[in-house]
């Protein structure tokens, strides 16, 4: 009897998770992913010997209980387990029939029956057909297991797999009439006026609009939800409600004479923060008990966001996926700086790894997948500008234009002082422009001194008034100083982007821009 190590990956995951407009398509997507993975977990966990890699459960177990087969939620779409099925491809078989058959009776299936009883049969089920039931991508590697070579087995299953993800298959797509306005690849669906406004008329403007055109993958993720595909309901906002939801909720004050300004209004913050060096630590475990035991941790931090969220994100903060080291999440401007430092920090107490983190402050209107990809890219930015161990902010202003700061996480208890400082208005909303124009006319290395002292008279300058500066405002002044000066973690022009930065996270949407 041979026992194998097993890797499976399900995809194309950025395809179809990222092609979102709407808050439900990011929801619907990633829950519909993390739901295959598990079938696909459940149907491994039924094979001889099976021993778990990852996702593992409990600390120390080598299998599920069939408690936890059931509920196992946020599985990333990559597991790896341990198997003395003497046939490897009988068993990949079987594994990518339960993934397969889960999209097509969960999800596929009982949409496309919900959509015949609300407008009717017609030419649109033999579009949906064709693009509903063969997209799903399945890649798999299998190689005999040796104990005590656990690492090196690991490090060329994981070789094997890229390997084979490099002989993709492109299927040639072909349709008639109008493109997808969700995904620009598949044919939207052809539906008749009829059916377009009987559709219409059942499922709200935020579901699905009158100048859509969706193809099968859209059509499945707007209406997922009302074909009862998931056990709990899905409340569907739109990204305007999201903004408004997120919207500052005013705190006990902490004395009479604290004042509080509104979050600024019409704006989310998207966070994907993902761990460092992964894939490097997990080839670096030499026991399978001991990457059964890491596993076991990300499986609990990943259930442990949900509620980090909710203590630190304030009102209205949205998890959008957890699997592990990668989180995804909307969260309130206010409350954005506050909540990524706690799940960093949690992150590195169950791990004692490091992770990097991107949030994009964008408008409401900003279409949902743009927004996306301003996250990945500022995550991708801590990662290599920044030397990971760090986080990037990128703002987008109505106008198209960005805004970026980035430095490591050490500075975060700074830069929360230096918000309060905005958010209690002790500080004129200037300090940050202020800055730009001292780098500007004071720029070389021997002026530190003078840069220091000219810094110090202009945040004076800009104290409000009452408020007492030396006690209030220049501790804060002078650490920033010490982080530029003396510290050196990062430049002058990167502190005024972030005070800027600061000062729109606690400031009064009045104020304008």
């Amino acid at each position: 009897m041979t026992t194998h190590l097993y890797l499976f990956t399900i995809g194309p995951v950025q395809a179809f998770i990222a092609q979102a407009r709407r808050t439900q398509d990011l929801y619907m997507g990633s829950r519909m992913l993390s739901a295959l993975a598990a079938a696909g977990v459940r149907a491994a966990a039924e094979s001889a010997g099976f021993k778990a890699i990852f996702p593992a459960p409990s600390e120390g177990a080598d299998r599920f209980t069939d408690d936890e087969l059931k509920k196992l939620e946020g599985v990333p779409h990559r597991f790896a387990f341990l198997s003395d099925e003497p046939q490897p491809p009988a068993l990949a078989q079987r594994i990518e029939d339960a993934i397969r058959n889960e999209w097509r009776t969960k999800f596929a299936s009982k949409v496309r029956d919900w959509l015949h009883r609300e407008i009717g049969g017609g030419e649109w089920q033999e579009v949906f057909d064709a693009q509903a039931y063969d997209w799903l991508e399945f890649y798999w590697v299998a190689l005999p297991y040796n104990e005590s070579q656990h690492a090196d087995v690991y490090r060329r299953a994981n070789a094997a797999m890229a390997q084979r993800k490099y002989a993709r298959h492109f299927p040639q797509i072909e349709g008639k009439g109008d493109k997808c306005t969700l995904t620009g690849i598949q044919a939207a669906l052809p539906l008749t006026e009829a059916q377009r406004e009987r559709l219409t008329a059942r499922v709200s403007d935020i579901v699905i609009r009158s100048n859509e055109r969706l193809g099968a993958l859209a059509t499945i993720k707007r209406l997922a939800d009302r074909a009862e595909c998931f056990d709990k309901k899905f409340e569907v906002r739109s990204t305007r409600a999201i903004a408004r939801d997120l919207e500052y909720e005013p705190e006990e004050r902490e004395d009479a004479d604290a004042e509080r300004s509104k979050e600024v209004t019409g704006y989310l913050a998207v966070l994907h923060m993902d761990g460092d060096g992964m894939g490097k630590h997990l080839s670096s475990l030499t026991k399978r008990e001991e990457h059964a035991a890491f596993s076991g941790r990300l499986s609990r931090f990943a259930q442990c966001v949900p509620e980090v969220i909710k203590k630190h994100g304030g009102k209205g903060g949205l998890l959008v996926y957890s699997g592990g080291d990668d989180v995804l999440a909307l969260l309130p401007l206010r409350h954005v700086l506050k909540c990524a430092e706690a799940l960093y920090k949690t992150f590195h107490e169950m791990t004692d790894l490091t992770a990097s983190a991107g949030i994009a402050i964008t408008p409401y209107n900003l279409p949902l997948d743009s927004a996306l990809a301003l996250a990945r890219k500022a995550e991708e930015e801590a990662k290599e500008t920044y030397g990971r161990d760090a986080l990037v902010f990128t703002e987008a202003h109505g106008t198209g234009q960005l805004r970026s700061a980035g430095a490591k996480w050490q500075i975060v208890p700074f830069l929360q002082r230096l918000q309060a400082l905005f958010a209690k208005k002790k500080i004129s909303s200037k300090l940050g422009y202020e800055l730009q124009t001292i780098d500007h006319d004071l720029h070389a290395a021997d002026m530190a001194a003078l840069r220091a002292a000219e810094i110090l008279r202009v945040a004076r300058r800009r104290t409000a008034e009452g408020v007492r500066f030396e006690e209030e405002v220049e501790p804060t002044i002078r650490e920033m100083i010490d982080l530029v000066e003396k510290e050196r973690l990062l430049s002058w022009a990167d502190m005024a982007n972030w005070a800027i930065l600061m000062r729109f996270l606690a400031s009064d949407a009045s104020e304008g821009r």
